[in-house]
């Protein structure tokens, strides 16, 4: 194997184990495990003392951007074992009061702008669903999961047919913690 052109560094926590298996890494940590893996073959992954290096031998802007893709992957997951993350979301309605129902992998919203049917958004099996009268919360670790959660709900209540500036009714995201940062989005 040649010398790598590119590569790039990230620091693995006291309380987190990394692990390569040919392109999959697997991080562990208090709050539970995730793997993930990468094909693509323009990278090499290598585990130095504390340290996760990711290394290309391609000197093109696409492959160091698969490297700086690799590594935010990677920190996302060592963020979500550690800390874990949250979103959100608000319960919006001028008129007819939305009822929000959670089932095993779905949630059910109920009564949306006075129809008569449900409205289902799918949810992942590794995301916690909870629900207050006005607001709902979605834990889990992936931020992938987490966050395509989210979006499933809030896409479950889009509007159709009328102009989106009068009927405000819907379910949106408010705010995104990741363990104790919060980026509040209102």
């Amino acid at each position: 194997m040649s010398e790598a052109v590119y590569n790039q560094t990230i620091e693995i926590p006291s309380e987190c184990q990394v692990s390569l298996e040919d392109k999959t890494i697997t991080v562990t940590g208090p709050k539970g495990t995730l793997k993930r893996s990468f094909p693509e073959p323009q990278t090499a992954f290598e585990i130095k003392e504390n340290e996760l290096v990711v290394s290309t031998q391609i000197s093109r802007k696409r492959a160091r951007a698969l490297v700086g893709t690799v590594i935010a992957h990677v920190r996302n997951m060592l963020i979500g074992v550690q800390m874990g993350y949250e979103y959100e979301m608000k319960i919006v309605y001028s008129h007819f009061p939305i009822t929000v129902d959670v089932q095993e992998t779905s949630v059910i919203i109920k009564n949306f702008i006075g129809e008569r049917g449900v409205r289902k958004a799918r949810i992942f099996d590794d995301v916690k669903v909870r629900t207050t009268e006005d607001e709902i919360f979605i834990n889990g670790i992936d931020i992938e999961h987490v966050s395509q959660s989210a979006a499933n709900i809030q896409q479950a209540c889009k509007i159709r047919d009328k102009d989106r500036r009068v009927f405000l009714d819907g379910i949106y995201v408010i705010k995104k913690t990741k363990g104790d940062v919060v980026k509040s989005i209102v």
